[in-house]
C-alpha cells in the first residue's frame, strides 16, 4: 500500500475560516472546575443530593419493615414495590393499559435480570 500527498489544493495546517483554537492546558481545566464547585450555587445543588437519596430509600422503608416483621411474603412485597413505582411514575389516576404495561415490564425487568433475580429468591429464602 503507498500513502500519497494530499491534493494540491489542500494546505496542511488549520482550515481557513476556522477560530484558533488555544489549549486551557491541565491546570487551565483544574481551576475552572475548582471555582465551579467552590460556587455557592454547586454547593447548594451538592448538599441536596443525600437528602434526595434519602427521600427515596424511605419511599419503600414501610414495606421493608413489613417483609422484616413477617407481616407480609416476600412476593406481596415485590408486588407493592411495582405499584409504589407505577403509581409515582405514571401517577394513580394515570391510564390502566399504562399502568399494566409499565407494571409487566418492571416484573419481567426483576426475572430476566440475574442480579436482581438471585436478591429475590435470598428473601425467599431468607
Amino acid at each position: 500500500m503507498r500513502v500519497s500527498k494530499p491534493p494540491s489544493g489542500l494546505v496542511s495546517g488549520r482550515p481557513g475560516g476556522l477560530p484558533a483554537v488555544t489549549s486551557a492546558g491541565g491546570k487551565g481545566f483544574a481551576d475552572k472546575l475548582a471555582r465551579a464547585s467552590g460556587s455557592d450555587k454547586a454547593r447548594a445543588a451538592t448538599a441536596t443530593q443525600p437528602a434526595a437519596h434519602a427521600g427515596r430509600a424511605h419511599a419503600v422503608a414501610d414495606i421493608a419493615k413489613a417483609l422484616q416483621a413477617g407481616q407480609i411474603t416476600p412476593q406481596a412485597a415485590l408486588d407493592r414495590v411495582v405499584e409504589r413505582i407505577v403509581s409515582r411514575r405514571v401517577g394513580s389516576n394515570g391510564p390502566a393499559a399504562v399502568r399494566e404495561e409499565l407494571g409487566a415490564a418492571l416484573r419481567q425487568t426483576l426475572e430476566d435480570d440475574p442480579m436482581l433475580a438471585a436478591k429475590i429468591r435470598a428473601l425467599d429464602d431468607g
